[in-house]
C-alpha cells in the first residue's frame, strides 16, 4: 500500500509539471485544453473543443438523470506584445488583472505567431537611478518592457505585435503538501477537474450525464463559460476555482472572512451560487469527513464564471466551489494539496449522489 501511495503521489506531481508548462494566457488556451483533452480521453466517452477554445470531456449517462456540467477555467493572466521599441524592448498589454508591482525580474516565455517560445526578462529603471518621489510612486505597466537579449533585428524578424507573453513555468514544492508558482489561478482547478472526469469514470455506469470543460477566457469577462453553458444546457454547473486565503497579514476576517490552506474546500454562499446546492454540500461533506469551510465570500456577486453561467438560458443551478490561494494573480500564488483532494472527493460524490 505504501509503494501504491508513493507511486500515485509521483503520478500526480509529474502530472502536475507537465500542466504548469502549458500556456495559457486568455484568449490563447489551446495547450491547456490540449493537455486536459489529452489526460481526460482514456476516461470519456467523447471529447471535443469549440470556437471560443473551450475543451469538452463527456460521461454519458444511463438513465433520465440530470446534465451535470463541471468546469474549471483553463486561461491565466498574462500579457501580448503592444509595442516594439527601438532598441528591441517588448511594451506590453495585460490579458487579465496582472499585479504589476510583482512582475518586474521575472522570467517570461514570448510565444509567437509562428510557433516560436522566446525567453526573457521584465526588466525596469534600475532603483538606482531613480528620484526619490519615482521610488515611492506606483509602477505602471508602461514603464516595464521585455528583454529577451537579443538584436533589434532579430527580434523585430522572430516576434510581432499581437504576441502571447505569459511568465515563465516555476511551480515548486514547499514542503509536504503546498505547491506555489504562477497561474495556480486556474490551473490547479483544471487538474482537479482531469481527477475528477478520471475518478467518475471508473463508476460507471452513471445514472448523471457528466461534462467537463475547461473553460476559455474567464479572467477577461467570463465569456467562454457562457458558450459552454449555452452548448451543454445544464440542470446542475459546478465552477471549480480557486479562493482567497485570507490567513496572510493585513487581510483581515472581519472585511474578508477567514479562509486558511490546508483546512479544506471552500463552500460559498452567496447570490452567485444555490442555496440548496451550498447547504446539500455542507451536509455532504460533514457525512463523508472530507475537510471544508464555508464563506459568504468578499462579494454578494462576481469573481468567478458562475455569475455568467447563472443566468444562461432559463437560468442554471450554480456552484462555485474554491480551492484557497494565497498571493492571487502573482508569480508565487499558493496552495495546499489537501484543499485539492478535498475538492475532488466532494465534487465526486456530489455527481454520485444527485438524482
Amino acid at each position: 500500500m505504501l509503494m501504491d501511495s508513493i507511486g500515485k503521489q509521483t503520478a500526480d506531481r509529474e502530472m502536475l509539471d507537465s500542466l504548469s508548462r502549458a500556456l495559457g494566457v486568455s484568449g490563447f488556451e489551446q495547450e491547456v485544453g490540449s493537455w486536459y483533452i489529452e489526460n481526460i480521453a482514456a476516461s470519456v466517452d467523447k471529447s471535443f473543443s469549440d470556437t471560443m477554445g473551450n475543451a469538452y470531456g463527456v460521461i454519458s449517462g444511463t438513465g433520465n438523470g440530470k446534465n451535470i456540467m463541471l468546469e474549471a477555467h483553463a486561461d491565466e493572466v498574462g500579457f501580448q506584445i503592444l509595442h516594439i521599441g527601438e532598441n528591441g524592448q517588448l511594451y506590453l498589454r495585460r490579458n487579465g488583472g496582472v499585479d504589476e508591482q510583482c512582475i518586474p525580474g521575472s522570467q517570461v516565455i514570448v510565444k509567437t505567431r509562428k510557433g516560436e517560445y522566446i525567453p526573457g526578462i521584465i526588466g525596469k529603471k534600475p532603483i538606482h537611478l531613480m528620484s526619490t518621489d519615482d521610488r515611492k510612486r506606483t509602477i505602471e505597466l508602461n514603464q516595464l518592457w521585455i528583454d529577451t537579449g537579443l538584436d533589434v533585428d532579430e527580434v523585430r524578424s522572430r516576434i510581432s505585435v499581437g504576441d502571447i507573453v505569459a511568465v515563465r513555468a516555476n511551480w515548486m514544492w514547499l514542503g509536504e503538501n503546498r505547491i506555489s508558482g504562477k497561474s495556480l489561478d486556474n490551473k490547479i482547478g483544471v487538474y482537479v477537474l482531469t481527477k475528477v472526469m478520471q475518478a467518475l469514470s471508473k463508476r460507471k455506469p452513471l445514472c448523471n450525464t457528466v461534462t467537463g470543460v475547461a473553460t476559455a477566457q474567464e479572467e477577461v469577462g467570463s465569456r467562454g463559460v457562457v458558450v459552454a453553458g449555452y452548448r451543454t444546457h445544464p440542470d446542475i454547473a459546478v465552477t471549480i476555482d480557486v479562493d482567497f486565503s485570507t490567513d496572510v497579514p493585513d487581510c483581515s476576517p472581519s472585511r474578508y472572512g477567514k479562509i486558511s490552506l490546508g483546512q479544506g474546500v471552500v463552500i460559498p454562499i452567496n447570490v452567485d451560487s444555490d442555496f440548496g446546492l451550498c447547504l446539500q454540500l455542507e451536509h455532504m461533506a460533514q457525512e463523508c469527513g472530507i475537510p471544508y469551510q464555508m464563506s459568504a465570500r468578499p462579494h454578494a456577486t462576481g469573481g468567478t464564471n458562475t455569475s455568467r453561467l447563472q443566468l444562461v438560458r432559463e437560468g442554471v443551478r450554480t456552484i462555485a466551489l474554491g480551492i484557497p490561494c494565497r498571493y492571487m494573480h502573482t508569480p508565487v500564488e499558493m496552495c495546499d494539496m489537501r484543499d485539492v483532494e478535498a475538492s475532488i472527493r466532494l465534487i465526486v460524490e456530489m455527481v454520485l449522489s444527485v438524482e
